[in-house]
């Protein structure tokens, strides 16, 4: 299975509205894709430092070749409503699930 990872790394000045992620964006690009995505908020680290990551989401997906069209498609959108939610720049990388 394959992944579509988005991850918005932890900053000193990060701001991330859950309630409009959670709300509007996830809801609007899972129907554009099609799947659900896996959000998970980062709470605390083993060590006790801030965490690494703000939010990490996921995105279950058919291949890499149809969510390369999908976002051709709308990624133009999707990356202009990042700002109505975060000031953090998402990494986005696509996975492979081996266990």
């Amino acid at each position: 299975m394959q992944l579509v990872t988005v991850v918005y790394p932890n900053k000193a000045d990060a701001n991330f509205d859950f309630a409009y992620y959670m709300k509007k964006h996830i809801p609007w690009v899972a129907q554009l894709v099609g799947k659900s995505i896996e959000v998970r908020r980062g709470i605390s680290s083993v060590m006790g430092s801030p965490v690494a990551f703000v939010c990490v989401a996921t995105i279950p997906i058919d291949s890499v070749a149809e969510f390369q069209a999908i976002f051709a498609k709308h990624g133009t959108e999707i990356l202009a409503d990042v700002p109505n939610y975060t000031n953090i720049e998402p990494i986005v990388q696509f996975d492979e699930i081996l266990a």
